[in-house]
């Protein structure tokens, strides 16, 4: 397959991916009704998870991951189908993971209008491409949710993790060391070979996790309207289901 036609399919396919519905989805099977007009107004999980359930919200965020990963595996395998060198297989696994992360925020199933800000999908693109930030990822996640109860600053400071797993295996010998210790764990060694890889991998989640961010902004301000401007009391809250 040609590599200019491999890629189009890819980033097409991910975009598709991307616009599953899957707070819609679900909203509409657990109570009939329509989540972008229930809470926030956001297509997401953590929308879900407040004004329709624990379970409900844990189903829409694992699915929205899993769609990005997806994508991100879509665009893996028609790039090799495609013989793409290395450096070419990242910047087309990044541009499908971009296109599935529009597709989330901009669903085609749905009318091209708003839909989540793209969180959880841009977290399931980053465990796909850095396996072995899971075990970080998770430990710092929690750790901060322990201390700020706020799911939302925890999963995005927590991404942190990423770029740091990235530079770890890039100057040490991490995968060696897990292949030789633990092999039932060496799935997770690096997809990186080339040192342009490595540094696109470093990047890349500082681009991810910014664009939910900056579409959080609108919503922060709401927080520390609710909050009387104070940025203590909006990023520590009492327990985790507390929606300022």
């Amino acid at each position: 397959m040609n590599i200019w036609l491999g890629s189009a399919v890819a980033i097409i396919v991910s975009y598709l991916l991307g616009s599953i519905p899957s707070a819609y989805i679900v909203a509409r099977i657990r109570t009939g009704s329509d989540i972008r007009k229930i809470g926030t107004g956001n297509m997401g999980a953590m929308n879900v998870f407040y004004k329709i359930g624990f379970w409900s919200g844990l189903t829409v965020g694992i699915a929205d991951a899993g769609k990005g990963a997806l994508a991100v595996y879509t665009g893996t395998l028609l790039a090799e189908l495609s013989s793409a060198q290395p450096v070419a297989l990242t910047v087309i696994q990044i541009l499908c993971g971009f296109s599935a992360m529009a597709g989330h925020n901009y669903p085609a199933f749905l009318g091209f209008k708003r839909g989540g800000k793209g969180g959880a999908t841009g977290i399931g693109i980053l465990l796909f491409l850095i396996p072995m930030g899971i075990p970080f990822y998770i430990v710092l996640f929690l750790l901060l949710l322990a201390i700020t109860r706020y799911p939302t600053i925890s999963y995005a400071a927590s991404t942190i993790a990423f770029p740091a797993t990235v530079w770890v295996q890039w100057a040490t010998p991490l995968d060696a060391w897990v292949r030789a210790t633990l092999p039932p764990f060496a799935w997770m060694q690096s997809r990186a070979t080339e040192p342009a890889q490595f540094i696109l991998l470093i990047i890349y989640p500082f681009i991810v996790i910014t664009i939910p961010v900056l579409m959080y902004i609108p919503r922060i301000k709401e927080i520390l309207g609710k909050a009387g401007g104070s940025f203590m009391k909006a990023a520590f809250r009492r327990n985790i289901k507390e929606n300022l």
